[in-house]
C-alpha cells in the first residue's frame, strides 16, 4: 500500500510539474517571440518556471557574420529581469543592467562562439512571506542573410 500511495505521489507532483512546464512554454510562445520582430526566431524554446531571488542559466552556440536578438521576457509578477552574457572564458560581454534594464540585445556575432546566458529575478522586496514566482524565457533571433545574387 505504501509503494501506491508513494507512487501516486511522484505521479502527481510530475504532472503538476509538466502542467506547469506547458503553461509556461504557451505564455513564452504568445508574449515573447513577437517581441523578436523583426528577426526570426531560431526555434530554440528555452522557458523555466523561477522565484524571485534566483537565477537560471544556458548556454548556446552564436555563428561568424550572423546578426542576432537576443531577449529575456517573463510574467510581470517577477518585475524587470537582468540578464548578462558571458563568453567561454567568463568574460562578460553583455549586462542588461548596464544598459537601461533593456531585455533585448541586438549584435553581430564576429566569430562563432559559445556563450552562457544568465538571467537574475530580482528579490522579494515586498512584507508579504508568499515568494512570486513566474515564467521566464529565453529567446533568440537572427536577421535573415541578404541574398546577394541578382
Amino acid at each position: 500500500m505504501k509503494k501506491f500511495t508513494l507512487t501516486l505521489t511522484i505521479l502527481a507532483v510530475l504532472n503538476i510539474s509538466l502542467n506547469a512546464y506547458g503553461q509556461c512554454k504557451g505564455f513564452v510562445k504568445k508574449s515573447c517571440i513577437p517581441k523578436l520582430s523583426p528577426f526570426l526566431f531560431n526555434g530554440q524554446l528555452n522557458a523555466t518556471q523561477l522565484a524571485a531571488g534566483a537565477s537560471a542559466e544556458t548556454q548556446m552556440t552564436f555563428y561568424s557574420g550572423q546578426t542576432y536578438r537576443v531577449l529575456v521576457c517573463g510574467q510581470s509578477v517577477l518585475g524587470t529581469l537582468r540578464f548578462k552574457v558571458k563568453d567561454a572564458s567568463g568574460n562578460l560581454i553583455f549586462d542588461s543592467e548596464a544598459h537601461n534594464q533593456t531585455d533585448v540585445w541586438d549584435f553581430k556575432s564576429e566569430s562563432t562562439q559559445q556563450v552562457t546566458i544568465e538571467v537574475i529575478v530580482p528579490p522579494n522586496t515586498s512584507d508579504n512571506k508568499i515568494v512570486p514566482t513566474g515564467c521566464v524565457g529565453i529567446l533568440v533571433g537572427f536577421k535573415q542573410a541578404e541574398s546577394t545574387t541578382k
